[in-house]
């Protein structure tokens, strides 16, 4: 836990009326002390703001409404990144340091809200110059970390994973063979990313555009430091043909770009689309496999038709597994041949990459274009996680692989009817083999309460504060409850355009429904975002079957020739009409 001490400085002038200071220990567990200024601070009897074995510190005051920090005389401490001299003048945060631990003196209460959800259990590492990210890991690794790289520590900045002001590395740690005593910027801070910053599609760190790496050609240059010697090698191009191409060493164009962290190849085209990463979560066993399979078809199809936008392939090779999927579905003459393999954790679905420094699995995301008037603008990305990446208890720093919810621009929460106690006892009697399935413990309000406490820590936002990315509900396999609800569901897009007032009225009908049955879900929804809708659909159309012969005895199959999706592209082409400007849109508040 941080250590926060907070205390009060009185009213000095009209401008100063009413402000607060902060004091963030970025090393301990601690507590809240309260004071009036002047407030000393050190381990003397008089500091009211302790720091052991430090004598007194520095005291902090509030003249005429501006903040300062009066040394004195301490060896060993800094103040922004500077020996403590005197009395010291700040504006809304600044940094200070005294026998290698570190805090933050704030007096703005924005930053301070901000700073109360700092994790400083990750640091980051970065370059001061360009925000570079070299690395994300615990305080106590930074160093060996910085050393591994063959760094010298010149020019590097650390400040915890969620909080942008840091502190000089050779201040914290030294490096050999400088001199640290004039640092030419006292305070380091970690650049926000520029307007021409995309996130990658696999590890969902943002880079700026010209920091994409390109990607060797000539068979001489195989290798890479980072990924292998079976990996062609990544460079950052200094040279260009006449068509604007990168050359490698050896002369040849190198049109291949990689992300500058993990090193993955891009998709083409990708750094000139709008990014919009549709994250799927669900408990395991609850059909997302079958639903992004069918999602791509009745998706490309429905795009077409109603808004005349093309969606296709960005990356082929990359959605071959998930085409794949598709292609055996909607291929199957046999039930057997219509099963689709569960998604296993960290299995063909997963790729190995570097993040921050580990070699860890990350879901392979499947990308795809939509053009409108042949233009493509924007790019679509999936992923089809095992369900146990959602599950609480599992370490997202060692297997990050959900941790795409926080970087996405909507949420599609999948809700299992056939788990869930409360719609089992209203269609018992129902012949749908999913509702017979002994041992599956419902957990998917647990998963949806973990899904928001990942996303609040990731993004460093109060518990109590919810997100404005778009949320669907989805309740899946309508097709044999939907004689439960109270109220028609309309099909909402006509005309070429989206009635934004049915979807709204089709929401409040199955939210009401899933009041009745299970509370806790929509409880849980409302705390995470200020925009939540609820969908129906189902992606196989009718109850499959259990087998009862064959290789595949005891496995639930759909039956190829009942396959007959309902409503299953509804909830993305609602996700886009709040993300883009590519469908057309009538009513909504």
């Amino acid at each position: 836990m941080t250590k926060r001490t907070l205390f009060y400085m009185p009213e000095q002038s009209n401008q100063g009326k009413g402000a607060r200071a902060y004091l963030f220990d970025c090393s301990q567990s601690g507590h809240y002390s309260f004071g009036e200024a002047p407030v000393k601070c050190g381990s003397n009897a008089d500091c009211v703001l302790r720091i052991d074995d430090s004598g007194e510190l520095f005291e902090v005051v509030c003249d005429r409404g501006l903040f300062y920090v009066e040394s004195r005389g301490a060896e060993n401490l800094y103040i922004n990144g500077g020996k403590a001299e005197g009395r010291i003048a700040f504006d809304d945060i600044c940094t200070i340091q005294f026998n290698g631990r570190l805090f933050y003196l704030i007096v703005d209460e924005s930053l301070a809200e901000r700073a109360k959800g700092m994790d400083v259990s990750k640091w980051l590492v970065f370059h001061i110059d360009d925000g570079r990210i070299e690395d994300e890991v615990p305080f106590g690794r930074i160093r060996d970390s910085v050393l591994r790289r063959g760094l010298s520590g010149a020019g590097l900045g650390i400040c915890p994973a969620n909080f942008e002001t840091g502190f000089h590395f050779s201040r914290v740690f030294g490096f050999q063979g400088t001199d640290v005593g004039e640092l030419s910027d006292p305070v380091p801070v970690l650049a926000a990313s520029s307007e021409y910053a995309v996130t990658c599609p696999l590890c969902w760190i943002k880079f700026d555009v010209g920091d994409a790496m390109s990607i060797a050609s000539h068979e001489s240059l195989r290798g890479d430091p980072v990924l292998g010697d079976d990996q062609m090698l990544r460079f950052l191009p200094t040279t260009f043909n006449d068509d604007g191409v990168a050359l490698d060493a050896a002369g040849m164009p190198s049109p291949d770009i990689a992300c500058p962290h993990c090193r993955r190849k891009l998709p083409p085209n990708y750094l000139e689309l709008d990014q919009k990463i549709m994250s799927i979560v669900g408990a395991p066993s609850s059909g997302k496999s079958y639903y992004l399979s069918v999602l791509i078809r009745e998706l490309q199809n429905s795009l077409y038709s109603n808004f005349s936008i093309v969606m296709k392939d960005l990356d082929p090779s990359g959605n071959m597994l998930l085409t794949q999927m598709k292609n055996r579905l909607f291929s199957a003459r046999t039930p057997e041949e219509a099963i689709l393999a569960k998604t296993a954790l960290e299995g063909a679905m997963y790729e190995r990459y570097p993040r921050f420094g580990k070699v860890v699995a990350l879901p392979r995301p499947m990308t795809y274009s939509l053009s409108k008037d042949g233009t493509a603008s924007t790019s679509m990305i999936f992923y089809d996680n095992a369900g146990e990446h959602f599950e609480p208890g599992l370490d997202i720093e060692e297997s990050p692989g959900a941790m795409h919810v926080a970087s996405s621009s909507a949420i599609f929460f999948l809700f299992d009817p056939a788990s869930n106690y409360g719609f089992k006892n209203l269609l018992k009697g129902y012949p749908d083999p999913q509702l017979d399935i002994s041992g599956r413990i419902d957990q998917q309000d647990t998963i949806l309460s973990e899904m928001e406490v990942r996303i609040k820590r990731i993004l460093s936002i109060d518990a109590s504060k919810r997100i404005d990315t778009p949320l669907a509900i989805i309740v899946g396999k309508s097709d044999m409850w939907r004689h439960l609800l109270a109220g028609e569901i309309k099909n909402p897009i006509s005309g070429g355009v989206l009635d934004l007032d049915i979807v709204e009225s089709n929401s409040e009908i199955l939210k009401a429904l899933m009041l009745r049955i299970d509370p806790a879900i929509v409880a849980q929804a409302q705390t995470i975002s200020t925009n939540v809708k609820y969908f129906e659909l189902s992606a196989l159309g009718h109850s499959p079957q259990m087998l009862k012969e064959g290789k595949c005895v005891g496995m639930i199959a759909p039956i190829p020739s009942k396959i007959a999706p309902h409503a299953v592209e509804i909830p993305t082409i609602w996700a886009l009409s709040q993300t883009t400007n590519l469908i057309p849109v009538k009513g909504g508040k």
